[in-house]
């Protein structure tokens, strides 16, 4: 085997390596996939597939034999047939990553299943005629003279997604909205090089690089997140608060239990809908008040925790008036037709706190919170 030919194999498997690694550490951790789980497994399998067949017309090419030329012509018939459909699901995944709803991915489905479907012809049709490829009676590949229309096609798409990333770059926040614009560009640059230097082969193998940063950057990362708020989860929660405990220090652990008051009832008066969009407005109210550097999670419902370092119980005051002076502004502005009300409950966790355990402060400051319930509530009777 030559060592060109050599270098592309090993760096080919290595990449589907990579990709069976990210596939494997997916399906494992779930047993029911969101939508955009199941797209993302689709993406890292048609890029493994790609790799597999761009291996196989390495190896298979100059080698004699009948077989060998039919071997190499159904491979590259589905090389060529595969590389516009990867970039199509990276938008779809792209799409509803952003808008979450699978009537918007319809929209664009018949366009997009359009040029899969004209690809495929021009694909099939390169056994015959000079289109994309061409394997000569030695069984050596050769660039076809209408390449550049394969090349087009993915361009097209790559260029779409990118500009409906940054259309919609207010729907997500700076770092998905940074990861994902980069990822078109690795296989881009790959492809033009690849295009005007014949032999130079690098579209996939960067594909699989901008495939594994959003893998450890935003798909991974809903395993510490909760989907609707985007804040850290339960699962996350229970890790920091442990770590905390474990690792105490001179200073104060501050916890902040929040529930959602009525929350049932803007479910049944406004819709689901407004329900979880006032725990995305709680979420961004939370995100406001606190520093970056302390741990916000949805605990569960419409119930929402705060973890922070502080130096005097006073500083946990503070702060608790500062949330509810931001709830209050939120009210002001009346931007929904309901308001917003939080019942809190809050303590710190010290070195004095003898064997407490992550259950046992988080059902103290969960007390705290349902106490301070039902003295609003009682409060509301008396004012009636």
């Amino acid at each position: 085997m030559e060592l060109q030919t050599l270098q592309y194999v090993e760096l080919n498997c290595f990449s589907i390596s990579i990709l069976l690694l990210i596939f494997l550490n997916i399906y494992h951790q779930y047993s029911q996939y969101l939508t955009d789980q199941k797209l993302f497994l689709i993406l890292v399998s048609v890029a493994a597939l790609i790799l597999f067949f761009d291996t196989a017309m390495w190896i298979l090419d100059g080698k004699p034999g009948i077989y060998v030329k039919l071997l190499y012509i159904f491979s590259a018939v589905l090389y060529n047939i595969l590389n516009p459909v990867i970039c199509i699901i990276w938008y779809f995944y792209v799409d509803f990553y952003i808008n979450g709803s699978k009537e918007h991915l319809k929209k664009t489905l018949i366009p997009m299943l359009t040029l899969v479907l004209i690809n495929s012809v021009l694909s099939i049709a390169s056994i015959f005629i000079n289109m994309y490829f061409v394997i000569d009676d030695s069984n050596i590949y050769h660039r076809g003279d209408y390449v550049y229309i394969l090349l087009a096609i993915c361009l097209l798409v790559i260029i779409y997604t990118a500009a409906f990333i940054v259309k919609n770059r207010k729907k997500i926040g700076r770092k998905e909205y940074m990861y994902l614009l980069f990822f078109g560009i690795p296989p881009a640059i790959g492809g033009i090089i690849q295009y005007f230097f014949y032999g130079v082969v690098l579209i996939w193998i960067c594909a699989t690089v901008s495939i594994l940063i959003i893998f450890v950057n935003i798909q991974n990362d809903h395993l510490h997140r909760d989907y609707l708020t985007g804040l850290y989860n339960r699962r996350s929660l229970d890790s920091y608060l442990s770590t905390r405990i474990k690792n105490r220090n001179s200073n104060l652990t501050a916890g902040i239990m929040i529930d959602l008051d009525s929350f049932k009832i803007i479910n049944d008066l406004y819709g689901h809908h407004s329900g979880d969009q006032a725990l995305k407005s709680i979420a961004s109210i939370l995100k406001n008040t606190f520093r970056k550097k302390d741990f916000i999670a949805r605990y569960g419902g419409d119930e929402f925790i705060v973890l922070m370092e502080i130096y005097e119980r006073s500083d946990l005051v503070t702060m608790i008036q500062r949330l509810n002076e931001n709830v209050s502004l939120f009210n002001i502005q009346k931007s929904v037709p309901y308001e917003i009300s939080l019942s809190i409950g809050y303590d710190c966790l010290s070195n004095e706190s003898g064997e407490m355990t992550t259950a046992d402060f988080l059902k103290h400051i969960d007390n705290l919170m349902y106490l301070n319930k039902q003295r609003l509530h009682l409060q509301e009777n008396v004012v009636k």
